[in-house]
């Protein structure tokens, strides 16, 4: 048996194609979630399944210890001439390749002859990974919970989630103000900072939270000041899913590394990245000239040539600026669907990720009771109109994600909104009924 939710039946998925999958009653769902935000090309992709077959017809596995391969060469390569960063640290999920992130932060000081800065820094509304280092670094009370004894609390920024947050300030006085409090933080640790992990726009913790302008650009101009390296998680957001390859580049930010995964290998094969900038690894070079570290399925050969395979189709495709395009698209439509549904407090995010906030009251901005329960009914609801949205779930508040794959035409975005907005209805009336 597996089971996550041991009272939760779910219907058995069958097969995929495009956008749409399908259980084992012959049910099709729309994708509206991309899975978990990685089903960046849509399910049954060929040009992904060919290259997954001509490599596993070669070979699946290399030890790195003693051989390179060509596909994860290549990958590298190409990872680098894409973003601009020298050199690329292969994965195989996110939570391997933030604490891989971690560690290479902690060479990197261990070189300098800083062994004491090893306290890292992130946002309280946060999710970083499900493995020790990711989960100190994230703030989600639901998944931190059981493991709360073995944790560090790196979880002390203030969020930059205006929603809940600015009490009322525009972006440039909320961005101020989350400056000083990162300024102060920083200053208090001092010597002991070690780095900075921030996501872009927010995935698992808070949905899709999206900061004030100001705030990424001064808090690289912090880190700056005081030779803190900045880490970007980009496992959600990353890989062309906002309408730009890096979602930092909407900020024009660089930061000293960027964690990519999911939407990489595009749900065909896990793999993921950390990209490293040239003063990082320079200095572990010129030292012990050694990466610590490692995973046994690390530049595996077929999740590489399966990531070079979406990359390619990216590329070709354009589906960089189609990302951008839809996402044009699907906030108007979600935000039309919030003037017409109270649950909704906001929309918020940037190409395709986008995040409902969903509340009992937009007065008083109040969540569900108990909180989740709004997301829990929308996600059924959703389901019974035959689409499929990502639940956030950090325990702070009620939303779900509305991240369909690249690959979206303009006219299943308009049936993505028909259901979501059939499904708000059938929400509404259930609740109605139990009143």
């Amino acid at each position: 048996m597996i089971k996550f939710i041991f009272d939760e039946d779910l219907p058995v998925i069958s097969h995929g194609h495009g956008v749409f999958v399908y259980d084992t009653n012959g049910r099709a769902y729309l994708d509206a979630c991309s899975g978990a935000a990685a089903v960046n090309l849509g399910h049954g992709d060929p040009q992904v399944l060919k290259a997954m077959s001509d490599q596993a017809e070669r070979i699946t596995f290399a030890n790195r210890g003693a051989f390179h391969n060509e596909p994860s060469e290549r990958l590298a390569d190409r990872l680098s001439a894409l973003t601009g960063y020298p050199y690329v640290f292969l994965c195989n999920s996110g939570s391997e390749a933030v604490e891989t992130a971690l560690r290479l932060t902690l060479q990197y000081w261990q070189e300098c002859g800083q062994p004491q800065r090893s306290h890292f820094l992130s946002h309280a509304v946060s999710y970083h990974g499900a493995t020790l280092g990711g989960l100190s670094l994230s703030g989600h009370p639901q998944r931190r919970r059981v493991a709360k004894a073995l944790l560090h609390g790196f979880n002390e920024l203030i969020p930059p989630y205006a929603y809940r947050f600015a009490q009322g300030r525009d972006d440039v006085a909320f961005s101020s103000s989350l400056l000083d409090d990162a300024s102060r933080t920083l200053d208090a640790y001092g010597a002991g900072a070690a780095g900075v992990v921030v996501e872009p726009v927010g995935g698992a913790a808070g949905g899709a939270i999206t900061p004030p302008d100001g705030y990424l650009p001064g808090l690289a101009a912090l880190c700056r000041e005081r030779d803190v390296p900045l880490i970007a998680d980009e496992i959600m957001c990353g890989i062309g899913r906002t309408g730009t390859m890096l979602a930092s580049e909407h900020w024009s930010i660089r930061p000293d590394m960027v964690v990519v995964g999911k939407g990489l290998g595009a749900g065909y094969a896990p793999v993921s990245a950390v990209l490293i900038s040239r003063n990082i690894i320079d200095t572990i070079a010129a030292g012990t000239a050694s990466v610590t570290g490692g995973h046994t399925y690390g530049c595996n050969p077929l999740g590489s040539a399966v990531a070079l395979a979406a990359l390619d189709a990216i590329e070709s495709r354009g589906l960089v600026d189609a990302a951008a395009e839809r996402g044009s698209q699907l906030r108007a439509g979600l935000e039309d669907l919030r003037q017409r549904h109270d649950v909704i407090g906001e929309v918020r995010g940037l190409g395709l990720l986008q995040g409902l906030e969903l509340v009992s009251d937009r007065e008083t901005r109040n969540p569900g009771d108990p909180i989740g329960s709004l997301t829990h009914t929308l996600i059924a609801s959703a389901r019974d109109q035959g689409l499929l949205l990502y639940p956030v779930t950090g325990g702070i508040n009620d939303a779900v994600l509305v991240a369909p794959p690249l690959v979206t035409s303009a006219e299943e975005i308009d049936l993505l909104l028909r259901r979501l907005d059939a499904a708000l209805t059938a929400m509404r009336r259930t609740s109605r009924c139990r009143t």
